[in-house]
């Protein structure tokens, strides 16, 4: 749901060397939304410090290994300096060595690249609403939220068992609501999972978002009916959960090279 314009929003930094992923952030997320008011950038520790000593910056978000400094070393420094921000490490290095640092050092969380922006989007939206808590007095430390957090995570996995268990209650979820309007949230509610936990372990173990998966299955469930039937391409658009026939053909077109009427007619082709 979007923020009215009167209420309080922060401002973000966003420190990564490689500037295709600061804009890839600055394009793909919906920063008012998340209560993010403006977002500076940064490619390196020290032009980070320059940009956090001239501005007000509330959240940094960082890559974790930088030449000339990395994201710990950033956050280190920071916290010795008494610079109270909240803090989310972007990074494609899940080792625990890191984990546990980004802990002592209360970061509130840890996303891996490739980035899944609706996990990002989560986290974000999680990490402000903590910050105008902890502001209005109503809550403990974003640290102490960090925590709570990996000891869910931690109690989730001795619960549900094995990650492959995790992939295939997604996928099963999927097949079974593949017509519906699918929510990571909602998922993840009936699967009595974290939606982040679920995301993260979904994507270790396919290397794929549940985003990506449910458009990847919903297309391959049309290109069985588009091979199998002659019903309107719109029909089993609404069938595989695409009310909006043009975002479907484009979709179909970007995982397959083809629209769906060309793919029926190739199909007819070769059969």
């Amino acid at each position: 749901m979007c923020r009215e314009w009167g209420e309080l929003l922060y401002n973000a930094i966003l420190v990564d060397d490689e500037p295709r992923t600061v804009e890839a952030l600055e394009k793909n997320v919906d920063w008012q939304r998340c209560g993010v008011r403006g977002t500076f950038r940064a490619s390196s520790m020290q032009e980070a410090i320059c940009v956090i000593d001239q501005e007000k910056i509330d959240i940094l978000i960082c890559d974790i290994e930088m030449p000339g400094g990395s994201g710990l070393q950033l956050l280190e420094w920071l916290r010795g300096q008494k610079i109270k921000l909240s803090c989310i490490f972007v990074t494609c290095h899940p080792e625990f060595a890191y984990m546990r640092k980004a802990i002592q050092l209360s970061c509130y969380d840890y996303i891996l690249k490739p980035i899944d922006y609706e996990e990002f989007e989560l986290v974000l939206t999680e990490l402000v609403a903590k910050m105008e808590a902890v502001d209005a007095g109503e809550s403990g430390s974003l640290g102490e939220a960090w925590t709570a957090l990996t000891d869910e995570t931690m109690e989730q996995e001795k619960r549900y068992g094995k990650e492959r268990d995790v992939e295939q209650k997604v996928k099963k979820y999927v097949r079974e609501h593949m017509v519906d309007n699918i929510a990571v949230t909602d998922m993840a509610h009936e699967l009595h999972f974290h939606p982040k936990y679920l995301m993260r372990i979904f994507k270790s173990k396919t290397g794929l978002s549940i985003t990506e998966y449910i458009s990847q299955a919903r297309v391959a469930t049309a290109k069985k009916i588009l091979q199998e039937t002659n019903l309107p391409v719109k029909v089993i658009a609404d069938m595989v959960g695409y009310e909006d026939y043009t975002y479907f053909t484009r979709v179909f077109k970007k995982l397959t090279g083809k629209s769906p009427s060309d793919y029926r007619n190739n199909s007819y082709d070769v059969n």
